[in-house]
């Protein structure tokens, strides 16, 4: 369906004719099968202003995008009107080496970011999905930091400041640009992680890190999932400082290693790095290690792709990815219940445990499209998300077909704190505007 000539002519009178996107671009910004009425691509806060105050009067939902990687999280949109595409906010505004901080615009992509940063010998340690194409703000919306959160942390421990356009057009500052930044309340979190549907982000500040002098990856083969486990547990309550430390039940996609692997990231000083390997090559061997493998350079940039991209299901036409967050202590035992569980699904399927993190992430592939087959998949996934909840954790979905998201709720319950974030939503967008339904419990 084409954009209608009064929508477009209306458009063209608030906004730039080159920020109106051509509808041969509508797919790209499909949300679950939906295309929208239209695909606004702003360079500067008064078109977003302009935007906002359109659609509040015609009553259009307004659905906030980067590059776009991440439109599919969420329940079926209630409607989608228009996108608000960030991809050309993408300069970066101030940078202060000697800080270790840089201001940037939300739709700045990550490798583009990194490159710059690099020249300086520093980085901004996100590995999220989609690294090659996915934004800041994107990363920010969707709270994915990556594996590496185990040693940096995750965007809430790097964003120092934020710029935010609310529903009414007001523009929003939250925190500064220097970490030690105290004063007030914290208000920039309550937009991390909320998908956009509190605010358009336009502008982050955050605090990076030196590029490591060394850094290599150590990938353990154990014969089952017990004593990997025992092995990560012990290394993650050690001295040792991993980057990431992963437990794959099944191999890791898109690489050569197959069975239980625990893959483990180092970095630092040469010396450093030698002396953690040391340290885990002898913690592993108590545990009945099979075999241990150091890889670096093009061999590890290879592999930590394939971690990163985990959450991607990339291996497969389509996959169904499920996250659960847990206790820390709870991983192995809620992994040994989801293997049995899944076990009688009898397709592909993956789990990596990011240990130390608490998070799970298990995929499903290789399944027919039918609806028998997906009801039964959906029948599984509540019972993992049951087992998750009474384990005091929650289980939710990240990315499905849309047969499955008829029949389950991506996030399930919030709990008690349901009431609140519907007050924080009825606050900020009063009149439910961005990104509606989609959020937990149809906020």
């Amino acid at each position: 369906m084409s954009i209608s000539n009064p929508l477009r002519d209306n458009l063209k009178q608030i906004v730039d004719v080159e920020s109106i996107i051509t509808d041969n671009r509508r797919e790209h910004y499909q949300i679950d099968g939906v295309s929208p009425q239209a695909i606004i691509s702003p360079s500067f806060v008064q078109e977003i202003q302009d935007v906002l105050a359109f659609a509040a009067d015609r009553k259009l939902s307004v659905i906030p995008a980067g590059s776009g990687t991440k439109l599919g999280i969420g329940n079926l949109p209630e409607k989608v009107d228009l996108v608000l595409a960030m991809a050309r906010f993408n300069e970066v505004l101030e940078y202060e080496p000697a800080d270790l901080t840089v201001t940037v615009q939300a739709g700045i992509r990550l490798a583009d970011l990194q490159m710059k940063l690099a020249e300086n010998g520093q980085f901004l340690p996100f590995d999220p999905p989609y690294a090659e194409r996915t934004t800041v703000g994107g990363i920010v919306a969707a709270n994915a930091s990556g594996p590496s959160r185990l040693r940096y942390g995750t965007a809430r421990n790097r964003v120092l400041g934020m710029r935010i356009v609310q529903s009414n057009g007001v523009i929003v500052k939250s925190g500064g640009k220097v970490v030690k930044n105290v004063a007030g309340y914290d208000f920039k979190k309550l937009y991390i992680g909320s998908l956009g549907t509190l605010g358009i982000i336009t502008e982050l500040t955050f605090s990076l890190q030196p590029l490591p002098e060394t850094e290599r990856t150590l990938i353990l083969t154990f014969k089952e999932i017990g004593p990997a486990a025992k092995a990560a547990s012990e290394i993650a309550n050690s001295q040792l400082l991993p980057i990431f430390l992963n437990l794959f039940s099944n191999g890791v996609p898109s690489t050569t290693f197959s069975g239980t692997i625990l893959a483990i990231g180092v970095d630092g000083y040469p010396e450093t790095v030698a002396w953690q390997i040391d340290q885990v090559k002898s913690l592993a061997k108590q545990n009945g290690v099979i075999s241990v493998k150091v890889i670096e350079d093009a061999d590890q940039h290879d592999f930590r792709t394939a971690v990163r991209a985990f959450p991607e299901g990339r291996w497969s036409s389509q996959a169904i990815i499920c996250k659960a967050n847990l206790r820390m202590t709870d991983v192995v035992n809620f992994s040994n219940t989801a293997i049995e569980i899944i076990r009688g699904l009898h397709y592909s399927v993956h789990m990596m445990g990011l240990m130390g993190n608490g998070v799970v992430y298990i995929t499903i592939s290789e399944f027919p499209n039918d609806a028998d087959k997906l009801q039964s998949i959906a029948e599984t996934i509540t019972k993992l998300r049951k087992h998750a909840i009474s384990m005091g954790g929650n289980l939710i979905i990240e990315s499905a077909p849309i047969e499955i998201k008829r029949q389950i709720d991506v996030w399930g319950t919030a709990g008690n704190s349901i009431g609140l974030m519907k007050q924080i939503k009825a606050k900020l967008d009063p009149i439910g505007m961005l990104n509606p339904g989609r959020f937990v419990e149809g906020i």
